[in-house]
């Protein structure tokens, strides 16, 4: 299933590319979101961002290292704690954002006719997996069925 759910998201994140550059967006498809949280939140540290998107530290790290490179994103000093960087999008990395703005609504339209199409609300799914596997982790489950297993074994044997 892992695998499967990798090639859905390298498929997305290809088209989604081709989808950026027809409108002539430079930002890459797997930094949207970060963009995103930037551009409608101002100014926020890498935690900030991090947080939001719940991924790890180091992943949003090397976006935001790819859209500084890119010219798409600035870090500051905060003025109220030197120890945090402030990042946020620069006059390029704003056009840009609005931009995607404008393609966003055509991308959620595409979507939606995905999830149409399949029957299915893909994010809600997702979403309850995710959220199953945090209550009932899969190491937990497959204790569960070893145990259910040598229980049953324990049973027949005693007949």
């Amino acid at each position: 299933m892992s695998n499967k759910l990798i090639r859905l998201v390298d498929l997305i994140a290809l088209q989604g590319g081709e989808l950026l550059r027809e409108a002539e967006i430079t930002i890459p498809a797997r930094a949207v979101a970060c963009t995103l949280f930037v551009g409608d939140n101002e100014q926020v540290s890498l935690a900030d961002i991090a947080k939001a998107l719940d991924e790890a530290h180091q992943l949003t790290a090397h976006r935001v290292d790819n859209l500084i490179q890119l010219g798409l994103m600035e870090s500051g000093a905060d003025p109220n704690d030197r120890r945090r960087k402030i990042l946020s999008l620069t006059r390029k990395g704003k056009a840009q954002y609005q931009l995607l703005l404008a393609r966003l609504s055509q991308i959620e339209q595409a979507f939606t006719d995905l999830y149409t199409e399949i029957g299915y609300d893909l994010p809600s799914i997702l979403e309850d997996a995710i959220a199953a596997l945090d209550r009932t982790p899969l190491p937990e489950r497959i204790h569960k069925i070893a145990t259910s297993i040598q229980d049953i074994s324990h049973h027949q044997k005693a007949e």
